[in-house]
């Protein structure tokens, strides 16, 4: 007999999970909020995972600049794609309609209700992102961070398809991030016209709980970077393989844990939280220092760029920047 599942929440990790399990004709419920998703985010994945139901790509990047305190210090080239810019609105709304949705007062009795409701129970620690969508004749193809060694975040300006770029804000110290970005692009985009602005918490820190969770609400996003998309489409089909054979909660569980992917990511995570740990009991020159070595690094940057600041991950990023990389330090 099919098992039925109610998802709460309706993002990345809730609508594959959905779609996944409704392809193979189980029971589920969707619960939301909201009919349409919309959450904004920099909709960037390293071209290192490709999801079970394909998503559309809108732009390629291959390169990548580092800015510290206002002043370029590292630019960095690929000859493959490393990261593509994709439609997640599409790609998740395309999802939701093969299920059933319901508004969250509307829940029922289900054989498991999994969490996906990303950081919204606010049990964590979380950064407040505003990212705009802005038209503009100093568009680049070229990924831009720019860190700013009294706080700790970053300024983001990526590529989001021709002629328009994405352009965002999150600090950790300064929960008014809408004001910071409107600055930053008074500043550096004086022509620009702001063709969407959104903005969102992001999770940070670990969450109190995991168990039935997924995605975002499991706490998988790389504190780092803040990109969650990759780690909450992989959280969401193990639980799809989990959901087949697990018959309760603890099998569930059980099988989460112990899928290899998973614990990965949750080790890559758990290096960039004492990284940033560190990072924020740090005096300014240390702070201006560990960037520093950071952004002079072509296998760090490499690392980081994938989010694999872990021993493997370096190792890994130490035997592919060996071709097809221009690394310039200025």
């Amino acid at each position: 007999m099919r098992k039925d599942v109610g998802i709460a929440g309706g993002g990345v990790s809730g609508s594959l999970l959905a779609y996944q399990l409704r392809a193979k004709d189980y029971e589920v419920t969707l619960y939301d909020i909201v009919p349409k998703y919309s959450k904004p985010c920099g909709d960037i994945v390293p071209k290192v995972y490709e999801p079970p139901v394909p998503w559309q790509e809108k732009f390629r990047i291959k390169r990548f600049l580092f800015k510290l305190d206002g002043r370029p210090i590292s630019e960095i080239s690929y000859s493959r794609t490393k990261w593509v810019v994709i439609d997640k609105w599409e790609w998740i709304n395309r999802m939701r309609a093969y299920v059933r949705i319901e508004r969250p007062e509307h829940v029922k009795r289900h054989d498991f209700i999994i969490d996906a409701k990303g950081p919204y129970d606010m049990d964590r620690e979380v950064v407040y992102t505003t990212r705009a969508i802005i038209k503009t004749n100093r568009f680049s193809d070229v990924a831009v961070f720019e860190f700013d060694t009294k706080y700790t975040g970053f300024y983001w300006v990526f590529p989001s398809e021709e002629g328009k770029l994405n352009v965002g804000a999150g600090f950790l110290e300064e929960k008014n991030s809408r004001a910071l970005l409107a600055g930053y692009i008074k500043e550096n985009f004086p022509d620009a016209e702001i063709l969407d602005l959104r903005g969102a918490p992001i999770s940070i820190g670990a969450p109190k709980r995991k168990d039935l969770r997924i995605g975002e609400a499991r706490g998988l996003v790389y504190p780092l970077s803040g990109e969650g998309i990759r780690p909450s489409a992989i959280s969401a089909e193990v639980a799809y393989r989990a959901l087949e054979r697990a018959s309760n909660k603890d099998e569930f569980e059980e099988l989460m844990n112990q899928d290899r992917r998973l614990r990965r990511i949750e080790t890559q995570i758990a290096v960039q939280r004492a990284l940033l740990s560190l990072y924020r009991k740090s005096s300014l020159p240390s702070r201006r220092k560990l960037l520093e070595t950071l952004m002079k690094s072509e296998v760090l940057i490499d690392a980081y760029l994938e989010d694999k600041v872990d021993p493997q991950g370096i190792l890994e990023s130490l035997k592919g920047v060996k071709d097809g990389v221009d690394f310039r330090k200025f």
